[in-house]
This record gives C-alpha cells, structure tokens and sequence, in this order.
C-alpha cells in the first residue's frame, strides 16, 4: 500500500472464486482485505478459517438464523452478515422481516451487537421503495448495500443513503476500485453527484487518488466501509 494506506485498509470485502485453504490463507497478508464474503452454503468447507468472513445469506431475507448457528458451530469468525432485500413490492416490509430476524439471533446470542449488518438494496428498486427501506435501515442503524452497475444510480441512491446517515457498502464483482468508490462517496457527501458519476464511469484509480487528500479519504471511511474485490 502507499501513502493512502490510512484511508484503505481493511475496504475491501474479497470476492473469492475458489474458497481453497491456499486462498484465504493469502488473503490474510492482504492490508486491503477486510473481510471475505462467503455464501452460507459455503460454510462446511471452512472449518478451521480464522479469517474474519462476511456472511452472505441466501436463504431469503429474514432467513439468517441457520447460517449463523452452523457459523458457530464451525467456529468461524463472523465479522459481517449480509442479505439482500427481495422484495421490490414491499421493500420497507422486507426490512422489518430482516430485522425480526436479527432481534432474535441476538437473543440468543448468534450474533453480537457489534457486528455490522448490511441489507443489499435490490437493482432496478424505485426512488420510494428505497427510501422506504433506508428508513427502516436508518432507524436500526445497519448498512445498506448498493452495487454500482448503473453510476447514475448507485450515485442517486448514496445521496439518499448519507441524507439518512446510513453507511454505504459497494457489491458485487462489478464494483469499480475500492478508491474510485471512496472517492465518489466523498464527492457524493460533498454535493457533487456528477463529479461523484465521473469518477465512477472513469473507474481510474489515479485519478480518484489525486482528487482527494489521504485525511479527507480516511474520514469518508465512515461512510464508505466496505467495496467488494475479487481477489
């Protein structure tokens, strides 16, 4: 890492193709990883990791207890969960259900406070439906997750987001460079959504460097905690 070190330690979440023994313990001397993202079917291949993981539930959005009783089970270190919202009909209604969920892993002690929960918005979600749901992540103070295929987009759904203060994590394999994301998370906080849709359609890392300073950078983390990577 160079001198923007500060700013971008641990923002990645790795995207693992083949989650081999081999792999992660690569993935351990990475300053940038954070975390890595492991699909809960996953899990029984991962004994033995101490690697911290992010758990990416598939079993639908209020389906979070069986991953994480398997997750403890195993022993792993779970130091993220994330599920996505799918139901674009009712995507206030999705989060409720997310959070039922979450209240009682807690209660029984599968997942602790601290542990930071993103609710992945769905693609194509309409302006009311997502604000809609970034109310209720607001109001129980998770992340929301947004992917960055469309820059025009994920930049009207950012703005919407920090306007709540929700933190912003970038998923997908598509997500453009961890800076290049920073980056336009500042421009974003900033009032400039179109410098913020620039950068995204650039994807120059370069140039995300220059337009910022590392202190203003490392200050956005707070808002901008987590971009997806393959690695």
């Amino acid at each position: 890492m160079d001198d923007l070190s500060p700013a971008l330690a641990g923002i990645v979440t790795a995207l693992v193709e083949n989650l081999t023994p081999e792999a992660l313990a690569a993935l351990a001397d990475d300053p940038l990883v954070g975390a890595v993202a492991v699909d809960d079917r996953a899990l029984p291949g991962l004994r033995g990791s101490t690697l911290p993981l992010t758990l990416v539930a598939t079993g639908g959005a209020a389906q979070v207890d069986g991953p994480l009783r398997l997750a403890a089970r195993l022993d792993l270190r779970v130091a993220g969960v994330r599920t996505t919202v799918r139901d674009p009909g009712d995507p206030a209604g999705a989060v409720r259900r997310v959070l039922t969920a979450l209240d009682q892993a807690r209660a029984e002690g599968l997942l602790d406070d601290e542990v930071p929960v993103t609710l992945v918005l769905p693609a194509g979600i309409g302006d009311h439906g997502a604000g809609a749901a970034l109310d209720e992540v607001a109001a129980a103070e998770l992340r929301a997750g947004l992917a960055a295929d469309d820059p025009a987009a994920w930049v009207r759904l950012v703005d919407a987001a920090l306007d709540r203060e929700v933190p912003v994590e970038t998923v997908g394999a598509g997500a453009p460079p961890p800076l290049v994301v920073l980056a336009a998370t500042r421009a974003c906080l900033d009032g400039e959504p179109e410098a913020a849709e620039r950068l995204l359609r650039a994807a120059d890392a370069g140039a995300a460097g220059a337009a910022y300073d590392v202190a203003t950078l490392e200050r956005t983390r707070r808002w901008c905690p987590r971009v997806d990577a393959r690695r």
